[in-house]
């Protein structure tokens, strides 16, 4: 069967793409949404296998805690990779990037793929998967965008370089 993309989903953030990146490679570290978690069970390198919590709207307003084991490989500077180990959308291939924009700012960008396992299972990620992980996305990386771009005003470490068009 023939592999679902999901996406490509990005966000413009007016923060360094390191400090971005920093940002997203930090698993298991540092606040996170409400009934959101991410646990690090191996490490080897820049490779981890990791647990993540996240709370998922389904059709009908259900909202459920859901529990996915990915494997995630770090490609500094830029890009994270996720593989899905187990559950519903065992396979499931996820790529985000965060890209330096000529203004200073970054572009994080998510991108998927998933290869369904026979017609019904199609159907269920046309219909749910696809959506519900565009709306877990946007809603990740409004959140991420909003914690790095408030974090680039008071940093010393990763300073934001700005245009001549937006000097005062």
């Amino acid at each position: 069967m023939k592999p679902m993309r999901i996406g490509p989903i990005s966000c413009a953030v007016a923060a360094p793409a390191p400090l971005v990146y920093q940002m997203l490679s930090a698993i298991g570290q540092g606040p996170q949404r409400d009934d959101e978690r991410s646990e690090v069970l191996e490490r080897e390198g820049d490779h981890l296998v990791c647990d993540f919590w996240t709370p998922v709207t389904l059709p009908g307003g259900l909202v459920r805690i859901v529990r996915t084991r990915e494997r995630v490989t770090l490609r500094p500077p830029d890009t994270l990779e996720f593989e899905h180990l187990d559950g519903r959308v065992r396979g499931l291939r996820e790529t985000i990037t965060a890209t330096p924009g000529a203004d200073g700012g970054t572009q994080m960008t998510y991108s998927g793929s998933y290869a369904p396992r026979g017609a019904l299972d199609a159907l269920r990620a046309y219909l749910v998967v696809r959506p519900v992980i565009g709306r877990v996305m946007k809603e990740h990386f409004d959140e991420l965008r909003q914690r790095a771009e408030a974090r680039a005003l008071r940093s010393r470490v990763f300073p934001r370089e700005t245009s001549p068009s937006s000097r005062p």
